[in-house]
Order: C-alpha cells, then sequence, then structure tokens
C-alpha cells in the first residue's frame, strides 16, 4: 500500500468511524498531510476563519511503515480560531460512533456532526486509553481489510494539505 493511498483509506475510515452512514457536507473540511508545524496552524487557523469551515487535520507518518500520529482541529468561532492539537480517536464499548478527544487537560470531548465539530462537556467515560485502544484497532481492522470500499462522496479529502 503506497502512502497516499494509506492516506486516503485511513482518512475514509477515520470519516466512517466520526460520521456512520451519515455524508459530511459544507462547513466541514477534513485534511491530511505532514505533522503542521506552528506556522502551519497559524495558516490553517486564518483559513479555517476566512473560510468559516471547520477543519480536521490528519497527521501521517510516511516511510515505510506510514501510520496516523496525531490530529489536529481548527474550529473557527465569533472571527477567531480555536486549535486543538495532539487529539486521539476514541470508541464505546458499543462501537456506535467515534469521538475526538483533545488532551488530557482540555475540557470535553468533541464530535464531527455533518456540518461542524461539535465541542461537549465531560469525557465520555474515566478511563479514556481503553476507548483509544478500540479505535486504533477498529480503525486498523477497516484499512487492512482487502477489498473495502468507500463512497467518496462521503468525505473531502485534501491530501497534503497545510
Amino acid at each position: 500500500m503506497t502512502v497516499t493511498t494509506f492516506e486516503a483509506a485511513v482518512t475514509r475510515a477515520v470519516v466512517k468511524l466520526l460520521l456512520g452512514s451519515r455524508k459530511l457536507k459544507p462547513g466541514v473540511v477534513i485534511t491530511g498531510g505532514d505533522p503542521l508545524g506552528i506556522e502551519d496552524k497559524i495558516e490553517m487557523g486564518r483559513h479555517a476563519v476566512e473560510t468559516d469551515a471547520d477543519l480536521l487535520h490528519l497527521e501521517y507518518r510516511a516511510g515505510p511503515n506510514p501510520a496516523l500520529t496525531g490530529i489536529a482541529l481548527f474550529l473557527p468561532r465569533d472571527g477567531r480560531c480555536h486549535i486543538q492539537s495532539g487529539c486521539n480517536l476514541w470508541l464505546s464499548k458499543s462501537g456506535n460512533r467515534g469521538l475526538i478527544l483533545p488532551q488530557a487537560h482540555v475540557r470535553g470531548h468533541f464530535r464531527l456532526a455533518p456540518r461542524e465539530i461539535v465541542h461537549i462537556d465531560g469525557k465520555p467515560a474515566e478511563d479514556m486509553s481503553e476507548g483509544i485502544e478500540r479505535a486504533s484497532a477498529w480503525l486498523t481492522r477497516q484499512v487492512m481489510r482487502p477489498g473495502v470500499q468507500y463512497d467518496d462522496d462521503q468525505c473531502t479529502l485534501w491530501a497534503q494539505a497545510a
């Protein structure tokens, strides 16, 4: 699997984990590429404010063992952009729908809706590690399954953005 193919497969799987069968609509953009430096984060934040679109950036490690290494959120609100980096995916025991967990010191968690990324007060569970492991395992199963097909209209993919 090439790096580009891997990134596309993971991006589609993340959207499926976070949205289920619903379709992504204008108002949210999913990007993927290298981890973002401070200047890149500032530029992405400016872009989010200018377009009034929430951005979810999937950070990938390239090379012989490509991997999803992190998630950054850019949320334009009231002319400012709130940035959350170092986020993780989380999945409940029932496996219904994934969430985005910010770093441990940040209040709440995030849910991807078709038109926006919503902040929800409180953590979804006491121990976050099991849910993070479930999300990682789910993602691995989705990406590594042969013959998995995704609906390209379900997500907007801007590969190598930043």
